[in-house]
């Protein structure tokens, strides 16, 4: 059960993109890793026969002309499991074009039955960021580039996907294996997605719309809708199913927090596509609402339910600053394992040496690796009662507000390196963001050395 949240340039404080996401899974699941590709998958000739390059999970397509080099998080492969099949989740590329998937979405089975998803060899959420990242110039190029795949090679899955510029966010959901529209997520407002399909109230004309040729004919056709609007058409009740109560909750938490003045009761059917925010939102505002629990008055005597369940694959917050060069405009607040138990590591998408912790070669279950002292310390906190567990994300959170702090300043420090020495500006952001990891990771072991010789609620011995 994941949650994405993407805020335009004029709801962001100090006008910056920012696109994040906590990757739930509804069951134990093996670590991400960080990695930066100098060369995207094609440019091996493993995987490319007679022109047709074949991704992990089966799909083959032409190959790209292009090449741009990108960062990405993809899953360590569990034991006896071949690495082949990447699954990405998120990245920026060369051209500072971010790509996030969202949660798998539900579709109904009507429109599943007329056009059904694919059985094996599909567009799917494993591959979009492998598939588009090395290819997008912009992020409207990025949703063409995609939208195009689904129409010609049709869909596994229902998925959105949030693609990103530093000036412009949109998000894209297909409804079936080949219809799909795409929308420009206004720059004064932010959107909240929850594992269902939420685009509606559209204007099919609109300058800020893409979509599938021939849906709204598709839609009348087959009376996906009782009385299709080309002028609000509703995607979501055309294709989908209604939302879960734990989705619902979630969106209804997210646009409580981040627009407070709006009084929407919880549970309702369908919530606003897009809303501006009471006030600039900033970096720490994402991360509280993705900490968040549903523990507000309305839900009382309900099980909490929180925004980031223990079984968080990771959590990022990418920010798109157009302000910074180029090289230095992508920068992701990056969780390893659920925020719950782990702090946000800042990292420059500048960043091509990737400290051994973050790594590939780091065992998430051995060793020295982040994924392993972030989740130790996290277990060891919550068996340890709540006082424990309260002081450990106390502690990450004190840190990151250091780091957010520092994040303004060092932004000027860069900018004035860099009109000296480019090369030398790139070099210091790489090594920041090294020197964070390494900072946060040794701190996780110092908090698990005094849990385990302290007392309960995490303090030492007098």
């Amino acid at each position: 059960m994941c949650i994405n949240i993407a805020i335009g340039r004029e709801a962001a404080a100090e006008n910056r993109i920012l696109v994040s996401r906590n990757e739930d899974c509804g069951r134990n699941h093996w670590s991400r890793y960080v990695a930066y590709r100098s060369e995207p998958e094609y440019a091996s000739g493993r995987v490319v026969r007679d022109g047709m390059w074949t991704l992990g999970n089966g799909l083959r397509v032409a190959v790209p002309k292009t090449r741009f080099a990108y960062s990405a998080m993809p899953s360590a492969a569990a034991p006896g499991e071949t690495p082949r099949h990447l699954h990405e989740g998120r990245g920026i590329n060369e051209n500072n074009v971010a790509v996030s998937t969202t949660g798998t979405l539900q579709i109904n089975a009507l429109a599943n039955a007329i056009d059904p998803l694919l059985a094996e060899g599909g567009i799917d959420g494993s591959i979009i960021p492998t598939l588009i990242l090395p290819q997008a110039l912009t992020a409207r190029h990025g949703v063409e580039l995609l939208g195009t795949y689904l129409q010609k090679h049709g869909a596994g899955e229902a998925r959105g996907v949030i693609v990103a510029d530093p000036f412009e966010a949109w998000y894209l959901e297909n409804g079936s294996a080949h219809h799909w529209i795409a929308v420009r997520i206004p720059a004064d407002s932010y959107l909240v997605v929850a594992n269902g399909l939420r685009i509606h109230g559209i204007d099919l004309y609109g300058p800020d719309v893409l979509h599938s040729a021939g849906l709204f004919e598709f839609v009348a056709e087959y009376r996906l809708l009782e009385r299709p609007d080309r002028r609000r058409f509703d995607f979501a009740q055309a294709f989908g199913v209604p939302e879960t109560s734990h989705g619902l909750d979630r969106i209804w938490l997210a646009q409580k927090y981040l627009t407070p003045s709006l009084q929407q009761g919880p549970r309702q059917p369908q919530y606003p596509l897009f809303l501006k925010p009471d006030g600039e939102l900033c970096v720490t505002d994402v991360m509280a609402v993705l900490r968040a629990a549903c523990q507000w008055m309305e839900l009382e005597g309900r099980p909490p339910r929180p925004g980031a369940p223990r079984r968080t694959a990771e959590s990022h917050i990418i920010c798109l600053n157009a302000k910074m060069p180029t090289e230095l405009q992508g920068l992701i607040w990056q969780a390893i394992g659920t925020p719950l138990g782990a702090p946000y590591l800042p990292l420059y998408h500048a960043l091509q040496e990737i400290p051994h912790e973050l790594g590939m070669n780091a065992p998430p279950q051995e060793g020295n690796s982040a994924y392993r002292a972030f989740g130790e310390l996290f277990s060891l906190a919550g068996s340890a009662g709540p006082g424990a567990l309260a002081a450990l994300q106390a502690v990450w959170q004190e840190q990151e507000r250091e780091l957010v702090f520092q994040q303004r300043h060092l932004e000027s420090m860069l900018l004035s390196m860099y009109h000296q020495s480019p090369q030398n500006a790139v070099a210091f952001a790489q090594h920041y963001s090294t020197g964070s990891i390494l900072q946060l990771v040794e701190k996780a072991h110092r908090e698990r050395h005094r849990l385990l010789n302290g007392r309960p609620d995490g303090t030492d011995d007098a």
